[in-house]
């Protein structure tokens, strides 16, 4: 059997940092790493109607016993489509106003600028409310900033979840991944790796198929290599999507 080793596990010291940066004595390491957790599911519920997110990264600063705990809490996600955001940004308008005015949504239709202002409005209004649900529950500070992604086909995870989303329109797999490979060749990396599993195509018996381009060393370890697994939940049951990406050598 073949003995696999987590790409990004494989690189902790040398290219890849953890996604959690903090230290904790043994009694409350446990408490700490379920409170990371509920915060990520928060997260991802709270922002999954606007962002496409890649991965979020959770800093704590403790200054003095005495004083309260500050988390930092980075978002790394894809800007909003402006055809989601407009339908986003309407239902807002009907849920909050009692009488919604299609003037007023025609004026941010038509001007870009003001359906990116109002999607800024709307990404601080979930910020602030997501604080302070998260002061209430845990009883600390916390401040949370969003990096956003230019090249969602630079990203392992937004990839998978790309080619996910095409599964899910009953796409056909080999199509999917091939258009995926080639929106990566425009980019500026140097190789990817995408393997398919389950039901393909809806037929019978499950089965694996995997298509490269490019190099992927994964036993460098100077290689910057990122890895993510997503499920596509099709009609014919659960596929399963593993991306490799190599950005090039540290």
């Amino acid at each position: 059997m073949g003995q696999k080793t987590h790409p990004k596990g494989f690189r902790l010291v040398t290219t890849q940092d953890h996604l959690s940066q903090w230290y904790e004595n043994k009694l409350n390491y446990p408490k700490l790493i379920e409170e990371d957790f509920f915060i990520r599911e928060k997260v991802k519920n709270n922002f999954s109607d606007f962002l496409s997110i890649s991965k979020i990264e959770i800093n704590r600063i403790n200054q003095s016993l005495e004083s309260t705990e500050y988390v930092n809490i980075t978002i790394h996600a894809l800007f909003p489509r402006a055809k989601e955001m407009y339908r986003k940004v309407a239902k807002y308008f009907t849920e909050t106003t009692e009488s919604p005015s299609t003037k007023t949504l025609g004026i941010i239709n038509n001007n870009k600028g003001n359906l990116k202002r109002f999607t800024s409005l709307l990404l601080k209004r979930n910020i602030r409310n997501l604080i302070r649900f998260l002061q209430i529950k845990t009883n600390k500070n916390y401040n949370i900033s969003i990096k956003f992604i230019k090249n969602p086909f630079e990203d392992a995870a937004l990839i998978a979840k790309y080619i996910a989303e095409q599964l899910e329109k009953r796409t056909p797999f080999r199509r999917a991944v091939k258009q995926t490979i080639k929106k990566v060749q425009r980019s500026e990396m140097k190789g990817i790796k995408v393997e398919v599993s389950g039901r393909l195509n809806g037929i019978e018996m499950a089965r694996s198929e995997w298509k490269r381009d490019g190099r992927v060393p994964l036993h460098t370890l100077r290689a910057k290599i990122d890895y993510v697994h997503e499920r596509a939940e099709t009609i014919y049951g659960t596929i399963g999507i593993k991306v490799w990406l190599f950005a090039g050598e540290q």
